[in-house]
C-alpha cells in the first residue's frame, strides 16, 4: 500500500517506481530457476500470472481511490472559507481554488498560467517583487512560513487588501513551489487607515510603549507635546517623558496594570502628574492607560492631555468661588437654584448660614417652607406659586433661625428650557435683619420727630398769637405817635416772617414724607399772583425794590391748589427781596405758550455762584452766609417750591450769569386751554362792615386770650375768656356765644373734649360755629378736629384778616348779633 501525494503526475510516478521494483525481484528469481524442470516452470509462470493479475487489480484500485481522494481535496479546495493558490519559483499561479478566483473577479481559467505580479497594485509592484525573491523563496528554502499585507487589483481596476500566509513545498527533482493562504483584510485594513489618520490628527498625545517601555508610537501631538520630533522618540525610553521622581512610580504601575489584565484605566491627575518636555519643562497632565495583546506581545498606549490652562483655569475658579464666598460672606447675601421638576433645591454657603442649616442636608422647596416664621409662610408660598406663572419674585419675610427671628430680602429669576418648559429658578438672599432694625430705629426717629416739629410748631405759634394781636391793636388804635406805628409795622413784618418760617419747615416735612394733600381746583392765575403779591408786599417795600409786574392781556386759567401755588409765588418773590441789596429791581413777568404757562422772576441781586446753581433747590442750601450779609432763612424755601411745584405737574429751573449779576428763576405749569367756569372767592369784609357777635375765647395762655379778646372787643364784639375746658362749659351755658375760638392744647380737658361736650349742652335751636385754634397744622390734627365737631380750624399766630372774613360769615348766617 502506498498513500497518495495529492497530485496525479505525482501519483502515476510513485506507482510506476514501486511495479519496477517488484518486475526487479521477479527476474533474479528466473535466473535462480533455470535449469529445473520446465513443468515446475510452467507452474511458477501460472502462479506469476495470477499475482500479476492480483497487481494489476490492486493497481486499478489504488488509482480509483486516488482519484476519489483528490476529488475530495479539490472540493475541501474549492470550498474554503478563504483564497488559496499556488505559485511555482517564476511566481506564476500553476492552481487556484474558486474562493481566489472570485476575491479577484474572474474564473479559475483566468487566473492560471498568470503571473502573481499582474495583480499587484502598481506601487506596490517592485516591493513584491524584491520581498518574493529575497525574502519569501529564500526563508521558504529553510522551511519558514512567512506573511506580508500587499494591495491587490482586481480585472476591473478595483483593488482590495490581503493577507498572504506562505507555504513551501520541496519535491524530489522538481523546483520547490509556494503555496499562498490569501485572506481579504480589506475592511480591517480601511480601519487601521481610519486609526492611524485619528491617530495624527488627534489633539490628544498617543504615545504606544512595548512591554519595556520603549516607544513604538508617537503622534504629531505627542511631538508638540513634548518638543521631541517622533524620529528622536520612536525606540528610546518612556523615561524620558516623564520627571525623574516619577519614572518608578509609573513603570510599578504600568506592571500592576499588566498583571490586573484590564484594558483601560484613567489615570486623573489627584497625585500631580507630570510630563517633560525635551528642554526640561515639567506641565500637569492627565492619561488614560489601554492595553493589547499583538502577536503574543503586550502593547500599552497611553492618551495624554496637557492640562496647563485647565489648571490655571481650575485656580482662577476657585478664586473666584473663594471670592464669590467672601462676598457673600460680607454682604450677607446668599444664592440659591431650584430645580421644580426633581424639587432639588442647592445653596451657597451664606445661604447655609443664613438659613441655619448645615452643608451636605438634602433640600427641597418644603426644606425651605419649614424655617420661614409661621406669619410669613402663606404669603411666601403664594408669592412663589405666582412666580411661577410670570409674576415678580422680589419679597421680604422673616425666617425662624435656631429660635431667633431674621428678616430676609429674596430675588428670584425663573429659567427656562429651549421648548419654554420651566426648569426652576436662581435667586438671592439677603441678610436684611440689621436694615430692618435699623429701619425700626428710623421709623421710631421719624415719629419722633414729627411730633418734635409738631410740638415746636404748636410752641412757637403760642407766642406769635398775642403778639400779633398786641400789634393789631396797636394798629386798631391808630395813635399820632410815629414811633408807635414804627413799632407796631416792625413787630407786624416779624410775626409774618417767623410764621412763615414755621409753616415752610413744617410743609417741607410733610412733603418729603408725601404727606401733602393738595385741593386742586380750576382758578385764575391773576388770583394766586395778587395773594402773593400782598404777601410780599411789605418785604419788597420795606427795601425800597423797584418792582414790575407783566400780565398776559388774556385771563389764564390752570388746575392746581391756590394756597400753595400763592406760597410758591411768594417764596421766590421773597428770596429775590432778600438776596437783593436795597433800591434793587425785582420782574415778575407771566406769559403763556400753547399749553404752558411760563413765570419768570427776575432781579439784579448777588446772583448765584456757578457751582452753587445746580444745588439751589437741595435742602438746608444757601448762597453766602456771611454774618453781614445773612438774609435770615433755613435754607428751605426753593426746596419746598421745587416739590410744591412737581406735586402739581410743574417745573422749575435757576438761572444766573454770576455772582452779583442777579438771578432769573423760571416755572412752568401746564395751563387750561378751554376754563368753563372761574373760581370766585369772597372778599372779606372790612371791620367797620361787619356785624357784631358774642366770642368766647378758650386759652390756657392768657396772654394769648387776652389779646385776642382785645383785638375783638375793638370792633364792638362782646367777648369772654376761658383758660380751661370746665371754665368754658359754665360760661357757655349762660353767655350762648355764636363763635368760640377754642385752642386744642388745653391742660387738663383738651379742646377736643370740650368741643364734644359743648356741642351735647347746646339747645336745639341754638346757633354756634365751634373754631379750633392751634400750633398744629398737619393732616392729622385736621382730620381730628372735623371728628370732634369743630367748624373750621385756625393755625396759629392767627391773622386778623382771618378772624374778621369768619365773623362776616358768622353775620350772614346769623344775623342781628350781639343781642
Amino acid at each position: 500500500m502506498y498513500m497518495a501525494t495529492g497530485s496525479a503526475e505525482g501519483d502515476q510516478q510513485l506507482l510506476r517506481i514501486v511495479m519496477e521494483s517488484r518486475l526487479s525481484d521477479r527476474s533474479e528469481a528466473d535466473v535462480k530457476m533455470r535449469g529445473r524442470p520446465a513443468e515446475a516452470l510452467l507452474h511458477e509462470l501460472h502462479m506469476h500470472q495470477i499475482e500479476l493479475e492480483k497487481q494489476n487489480e490492486e493497481l486499478r484500485r489504488a488509482q480509483q481511490s486516488i482519484e476519489e481522494s483528490r476529488d475530495h481535496y479539490l472540493d475541501l479546495y474549492d470550498c474554503a472559507p478563504i483564497g488559496y493558490l499556488t505559485l511555482n519559483c517564476a511566481a506564476v499561479i500553476i492552481e487556484v481554488n474558486l474562493i481566489c478566483a472570485a476575491l479577484f473577479g474572474v474564473t479559475r481559467k483566468e487566473l492560471l498560467n498568470r503571473r502573481f505580479l499582474n495583480f499587484v497594485s502598481p506601487e506596490g509592484r517592485e516591493h513584491w517583487s524584491r520581498q518574493f525573491a529575497n525574502k519569501f523563496v529564500n526563508r521558504i528554502i529553510h522551511g519558514d512560513k512567512p506573511s506580508c499585507e500587499v494591495a491587490l487589483k482586481r480585472t476591473d481596476g478595483s483593488r482590495f487588501h490581503a493577507r498572504l500566509d506562505c507555504l513551501g513545498l520541496e519535491r524530489a527533482g522538481q523546483p520547490p513551489m509556494v503555496r499562498i493562504a490569501l485572506t481579504d483584510i480589506t475592511e480591517r485594513w480601511l480601519a487601521q487607515q481610519h486609526l492611524a489618520a485619528m491617530v495624527e490628527s488627534a489633539m490628544d498625545a498617543i504615545v504606544s510603549v512595548d512591554e519595556s517601555l520603549h516607544i513604538v508610537l508617537f503622534n504629531p501631538a505627542a511631538e508638540r507635546m513634548f518638543g521631541l520630533p517622533a524620529g528622536e522618540a520612536l525606540g528610546k525610553s518612556l523615561e524620558q517623558l516623564l520627571p525623574e521622581e516619577l519614572r518608578r512610580v509609573h513603570a510599578q504601575h504600568i506592571h500592576s496594570f499588566s498583571s490586573a489584565g484590564a484594558a483601560k484605566r484613567n489615570l486623573e491627575n489627584r497625585s500631580g502628574m507630570h510630563g517633560r518636555r525635551a528642554n526640561g519643562e515639567l506641565f500637569p497632565i492627565e492619561a488614560s492607560l489601554s492595553q493589547v495583546e499583538v502577536q503574543g506581545h503586550k502593547l500599552f498606549t497611553v492618551i495624554l492631555r496637557e492640562i496647563t490652562e485647565r489648571k490655571r483655569v481650575e485656580v482662577a475658579l476657585l478664586e473666584t468661588q473663594a471670592d464669590l464666598n467672601r462676598a457673600q460672606a460680607v454682604g450677607q447675601i446668599g444664592s440659591w437654584r431650584l430645580n421644580v421638576q426633581r424639587n432639588e433645591l442647592r445653596w451657597s454657603d451664606e445661604n447655609h448660614r443664613i438659613f441655619g442649616i448645615a452643608k451636605g442636608t438634602p433640600l427641597t422647596y418644603e426644606t425651605f417652607l419649614s424655617i420661614i416664621h409661621p406669619d410669613d409662610r402663606e404669603y411666601v408660598d403664594r408669592t412663589w406659586q405666582a412666580a411661577l406663572h410670570g409674576a415678580p419674585y422680589d419679597i421680604d419675610h422673616r425666617l425662624i433661625v435656631h429660635g431667633a427671628v431674621k428678616w430676609v430680602r429674596e430675588k428670584a429669576e425663573l429659567e427656562f428650557d429651549a421648548a419654554g418648559q420651566l426648569l426652576g429658578g436662581f435667586g438671592t438672599t439677603q441678610d436684611i435683619t440689621e436694615l430692618k432694625l435699623a429701619e425700626q430705629v428710623l421709623i421710631e426717629a421719624d415719629r419722633r420727630k414729627d411730633e418734635f416739629l409738631a410740638m415746636l410748631g404748636h410752641e412757637l405759634r403760642n407766642p406769635l398769637t398775642p403778639i400779633r394781636n398786641a400789634a393789631q391793636v396797636l394798629a386798631r388804635m391808630q395813635s399820632p405817635e410815629p414811633q408807635v406805628c414804627w413799632a407796631q409795622e416792625i413787630i407786624e413784618r416779624q410775626v409774618v416772617h417767623l410764621t412763615r418760617l414755621v409753616d415752610d419747615l413744617l410743609d417741607v416735612s410733610r412733603i418729603v414724607r408725601g404727606k401733602v394733600a393738595l385741593r386742586q381746583e380750576t382758578l385764575l392765575l391773576a388770583t394766586v399772583v395778587n395773594q402773593a403779591l400782598d404777601m410780599a408786599r411789605p418785604l419788597v417795600e420795606a427795601k425800597g425794590h423797584r418792582f414790575e409786574l407783566r400780565l398776559p392781556e388774556r385771563p389764564v386759567w390752570l388746575r392746581g391748589d391756590p394756597v400753595r401755588l400763592a406760597q410758591v409765588l411768594l417764596n421766590l418773590l421773597d428770596n429775590a427781596a432778600k438776596y437783593t441789596p436795597e433800591g434793587g429791581y425785582i420782574e415778575l413777568d407771566i406769559g403763556v405758550g400753547g399749553e404752558t404757562i411760563e413765570i419768570k422772576v427776575r432781579d439784579n441781586g448777588i446772583g448765584i455762584p456757578e457751582e452753587l446753581r445746580p444745588h439751589v433747590f437741595d435742602l438746608f442750601q444757601q448762597g453766602d452766609r456771611a454774618l453781614d450779609r445773612s438774609q435770615g432763612g433755613l435754607g428751605i424755601g426753593l426746596t419746598l417750591v421745587k416739590r410744591l411745584l412737581e406735586m402739581q405737574g410743574g417745573q422749575i429751573e435757576a438761572a444766573s450769569a454770576g455772582p452779583g449779576l442777579g438771578a432769573e428763576f423760571t416755572i412752568r405749569l401746564p395751563a387750561l386751554v378751554d376754563a368753563s367756569t372761574a373760581a370766585g372767592g369772597a372778599v372779606a369784609k372790612t371791620p367797620s362792615e361787619m356785624a357784631r357777635c358774642r366770642v368766647l375765647v378758650v386759652d390756657d395762655d392768657p396772654a394769648v386770650a387776652d389779646s385776642m379778646a382785645a383785638l375783638l372787643a375793638i370792633e364792638g364784639n362782646i367777648v369772654r375768656t376761658a383758660a380751661n375746658g370746665e371754665a368754658a362749659l359754665a360760661l357757655a351755658r349762660d353767655f350762648r356765644p355764636r363763635l368760640v375760638l377754642l385752642d386744642i392744647g388745653l391742660g387738663g380737658m383738651d379742646g377736643y373734649q370740650v368741643a364734644r361736650r359743648l356741642r351735647a349742652q347746646q339747645g336745639a335751636d341754638e346757633k354756634l360755629c365751634l373754631v379750633a385754634v392751634t400750633g398744629y397744622s398737619h393732616e392729622e390734627a385736621r382730620a381730628r378736629v372735623r371728628e370732634a365737631g369743630f367748624d373750621r380750624h385756625l393755625v396759629k399766630p392767627v391773622h386778623p384778616e382771618a378772624i374778621y372774613a369768619l365773623l362776616a360769615e358768622i353775620a350772614g348766617l346769623y344775623p342781628g348779633e350781639p343781642e
